[in-house]
Order: C-alpha cells, then structure tokens, then sequence
C-alpha cells in the first residue's frame, strides 16, 4: 500500500490541524555487495580502527586498522574501551600523504546520542554512505533502517525511527537490531562517519 493510515497532528492555538499520511515500514540499505572489515582482534579499540579503515576505504582512502590502532593507543594494543571521541577526533583530523602519493584531509564527524533527526541517517544510506553507530560502547556499520513517513497535505514531511539495523565490527559474531520501543535510545553514544578532501 502506498499509505497505510491518515492523522491527524494536534493543532496549535488558532490554526487548523495538520493532515497526514502515513508510508509505513519505509527502508533504506547499504548494498550487500559492500565490503565491511572486520577487527583483526576483539577488542574495541581494534573494532573503531576496522571501522575508520572501511569508512576510508570506501572513499578510496587505504589507512588501515594497524594504523589507526597505533595512532590512537602508541601501539598495537588490546584495549577493552573504546578510545574517547574527542581523542579519536584529534588524531583523525588531519591531513595524510598515502602511499600513492595523494594528500587528503580527513574530518571526523560525530552526533552524539540517538537519532534525533533521522533524515540525514536515510540520507546517507540511500548514498551508499557507511557510518557507525556507537551503541553500549561497541561500533556497529549502520547497514538499514526501517522508519514510518509522515506526509502532510501541505507536501513538508517527517520520519519516524522503527528500527536500526547493525553490522558487527567484530568478525564471526552476527549483527544486532535497534529496535524502537524494546531497545533503549540512551545506550546509544552517537553516530560517526569520516569525510574525505582531496588537497
């Protein structure tokens, strides 16, 4: 169906209530195809590393996890927390000569806690974008999300978060589900994603 129920919002003082429809169940997806890297050990440090080394590799950016886990650690350790954003954020932006020659500049870009507005979160998957989302202190690839459409009948639209569906950055361990109303938003630290500029 192409809506599935019609609302009606609560008006303000004076003004006439608002009409929706609803386009329930909607969804956006990475591709299948999308080459997702897994952390070389089971620790979280090593688990942001195989993130940031698949966000730049998507962009045809090759620093790999090694790289950043020494960056971030003084060596290749193994570390149970998850480095602090702010440290991660020093130490990513900046500017990196790669093997070929090339000089980017790399910028983290981090919202803390859940999705508020999840517009740029649909966004960004319809692009094929990768990000992560920190959820009770482990990095997950966002590979989906299911969310209602609320259209008006003045045309202006929102969106309503149902479910966040979550790649493991830890290989052989299976994906996990946010689930609106079973799972709770404020284990959710934030969403990271990494922008690339040529120099």
């Amino acid at each position: 169906m192409v809506f599935l129920a019609y609302t009606l919002s609560l008006p303000a003082t004076g003004q006439k209530p608002q009409a929706y429809y609803i386009k329930a169940d909607q969804t956006a997806e990475m591709a299948s195809e999308t080459k997702l890297i897994t952390a070389q050990q089971n620790c979280e440090n090593w688990a942001l590393a195989a993130g940031l080394e698949t966000m730049l590799k998507q962009q045809k950016v090759q620093l790999e996890q090694n790289f950043w886990v020494t960056r971030l650690a003084g060596g290749e350790l193994c570390l149970s927390d998850m480095p602090a954003v702010n440290a991660v954020t020093h130490t990513v932006n900046n500017e990196f000569v790669l093997d070929d020659g090339r000089h980017v500049r790399l910028e983290l870009h981090f919202v803390s806690g859940p999705p508020v507005n999840i517009d740029s979160v649909i966004a960004g998957l319809k692009l094929q974008q990768l990000s992560l989302l920190i959820w009770r202190g482990h990095p997950y690839f966002l590979t989906g999300i299911t969310y209602d459409e609320h259209i008006a009948t003045d045309g202006t639209r929102f969106f309503v978060l149902k479910e966040l569906r979550l790649a493991n950055t830890f290989g052989k361990l299976p994906g996990v589900t946010f689930e609106k109303g079973r799972d709770n938003p404020d284990d959710i630290q934030g969403i990271m994603s990494v922008a690339v500029t040529e120099q």
